[in-house]
């Protein structure tokens, strides 16, 4: 737990009258652990590359094109390796959102530290945001992108295009998980650090702790119709609800081995979660009944976003560095995002 952590979770638990001023961001260097992570990062590839990687599949299979996509996403560790050297790819892709309105894709990177948009086709890539040091999870809500960053811990907001940019809060430990209620106006955000969840003002004023203990929580999701707020508990493997001002907090899935996103289609009445644990997209029904897997296989999927108007799903893989869509039944699954080397010239700095 890092100095900073500490600060933030001794003020939210009321020890000490203030907060002291954060001004830079601390790490602790445990000489065991990098040893062990170097050691990791040699050995892993060699045995990626002997075992290879289990075969992707979807749970329904509509015509060849799904079956050739789904084979093109069967790699083993080596050659992933040697792709990602030939071509620059996506880094490390996070948090996904879908504009309905606009039919734009904004998505953080927390390799390249950028966040950037796209047509829902994948087509017409821009840069919209140049330098965020560590983006998590983003949200879209009438012309303004909100994300999360862990490594300035802090969350921030801008117009789509990435200007008017702004810091909504500060002084956060580490946060993940990012929502907005449309019909209420708020704001809402899970840290893993500090093992809450919060609410605030779009603008960031009026911040509360909601939820005051839950185990790593990642992933957050509204259901507007239900007035629902649904979230990931990561360290108790399972996914949880409440209403909106927290009460009634209750387990709808109770058991996900390593759940990362979460996203609602309160048109369908489905929750949609990613899991890199099973290397699965999977579904429910709202009160977390009839769970399905839609993807068999997809490496290290993260964040997840619902196009309830274009019936499709979403999600960002920060293995195979990847954005893939897939019908809300899993057919029809297609590599949306896999390079950004043939889009270099569509590439916009903004700020």
């Amino acid at each position: 737990l890092s100095p900073h952590c500490f600060l933030v979770i001794a003020h939210s638990r009321g020890i000490g009258s203030k907060m002291a001023p954060v001004s830079k961001r601390y790490t602790m260097q445990k000489p065991f652990s990098k040893l062990m992570l170097l050691i990791a990062n040699l050995l892993i590839p060699f045995f990626l590359a002997g075992v290879g990687i289990a075969n992707p599949s979807v749970s329904k299979t509509h015509d060849n094109k799904t079956v050739a996509v789904a084979n093109l996403v069967q790699q083993t560790g080596s050659e992933i390796s040697q792709r990602r050297q030939r071509s620059s790819k996506l880094s490390q892709p996070q948090g996904i959102a879908v504009d309905n309105i606009t039919g734009k894709l904004y998505w953080t990177d927390s390799g390249t530290h950028k966040i950037y948009s796209a047509n829902i086709d994948g087509t017409g890539q821009e840069i919209v945001v140049t330098w965020t040091p560590n983006p998590r999870r983003i949200a879209v809500h009438k012309g303004k992108i909100y994300w999360t960053d862990s490594g300035n811990h802090q969350i921030h907001r801008a117009n789509t295009d990435g200007s008017g940019r702004e810091i909504l809060a500060r002084g956060l430990c580490n946060p993940q998980g990012i929502a907005i209620c449309s019909a209420a106006g708020n704001l809402y955000w899970t840290d893993t650090g500090t093992h809450q969840i919060y609410r605030a003002n779009l603008n960031g004023s009026g911040r509360q702790i909601l939820i005051r203990w839950s185990h790593h929580p990642r992933g957050i999701a509204i259901d507007s119709a239900g007035s629902k707020l649904y979230w990931i508990d990561s360290g108790n493997h399972q996914i949880r609800r409440s209403n909106l001002d927290g009460s009634k907090n209750q387990v709808v899935v109770k058991w996900a081995p390593n759940p990362q996103g979460i996203a609602v289609d309160d048109v369908g009445g489905k929750i949609y979660w990613t899991d890199s644990g099973t290397h699965q997209i999977h579904r429910a029904n709202l009160n977390g009944s009839e769970v399905e897997t839609l993807v068999k296989w997809t490496y290290d999927p993260r964040g997840i976003a619902v196009d309830s108007v274009g019936g499709k799903i979403y999600w960002t893989d920060s293995r195979t560095h990847q954005i893939y869509r897939a019908d809300l039944d899993g057919s029809q699954l297609e590599i949306l995002i896999g390079s950004l080397e043939n889009n270099q010239s569509a590439l916009a700095d903004r700020h």
